[in-house]
């Protein structure tokens, strides 16, 4: 289904959002750092699952980090839910991170996932995860994923350098259903990817698969790429 009026004014409420969180932090005299990113991807797709309807969306993101490690942000995405049509998703997010002697780096906190036409997918989640060098384990965990029943992920990422610009990026995860859901309640997603930087822009081409998904979920396409520009 084509994007009404409405669909656009809404996607613009979002950009502004997120744009004003950006302005607040940066006038507050406590702010470290705000930086965001505006990117296009082939097709939004999180956890296997495609959110775009197979379409390209464009996205914004906004993150403001503090000198003693807690930080805030925002994202903007259209998204296309069920035969809901297309419409403007805003996840807001915050938490802190900071670093062991061991040498491992430890991040945790909590988002919430708003559907500007389908609250009923509304969630929140929360999350806590390690990492050290070129690889990381996260854990996130919702009491009602998509407004439904709750839920455990566990985010597996790691990269390696081929040279000064590109890497090797790989990414599985495991989503976890507890509760009367009918379908299966495990499945898994997998991601190989390619991942070059020139500068502030980033362009990415990688394969993606699903198993064991269960339900009307569309699943994401095999093959996607995407390019984006930190500012």
């Amino acid at each position: 289904m084509s994007p009404d009026h409405r669909h656009h004014r809404q996607c613009f409420s979002l950009t502004a959002a997120c744009l004003g969180l950006g302005l607040v932090c940066a006038a507050g005299p406590a702010c470290a750092q705000t930086s965001g990113s505006l990117g296009l991807v082939s097709e939004y797709a999180v956890r296997g699952i495609s959110l775009s309807g197979g379409r390209p969306a464009l996205q914004l993101r906004i993150d403001h980090d503090m000198a003693d490690g807690w930080y805030a942000g925002g994202f903007a995405s259209p998204v296309k839910l069920g035969n809901d049509g297309r419409q403007a998703g805003l996840i807001v997010y915050g938490g802190r991170a900071g670093s062991l002697p061991s040498g491992l780096s430890w991040d945790a906190g909590l988002s919430r996932a708003v559907f500007l036409r389908s609250h009923e997918y509304d969630y929140t989640e929360f999350h806590a995860g390690i990492a050290l060098d070129q690889a990381s384990a996260s854990l996130f965990v919702s009491p009602a994923y998509y407004g439904n029943e709750p839920s455990a992920y566990l985010d597996l990422n790691a990269f390696h350098p081929l040279g000064e610009r590109l890497r090797l990026t790989f990414h599985a995860g495991l989503l976890h259903r507890f509760g009367a859901y009918a379908g299966p309640r495990d499945h898994a997603d997998l991601r190989l990817g390619l991942a070059a930087t020139f500068g502030d822009c980033t362009v990415q081409l990688g394969w993606q698969t699903l198993l064991r998904a269960g339900g009307n979920a569309p699943r994401a396409r095999a093959l996607s790429g995407s390019v984006g520009i930190r500012f």
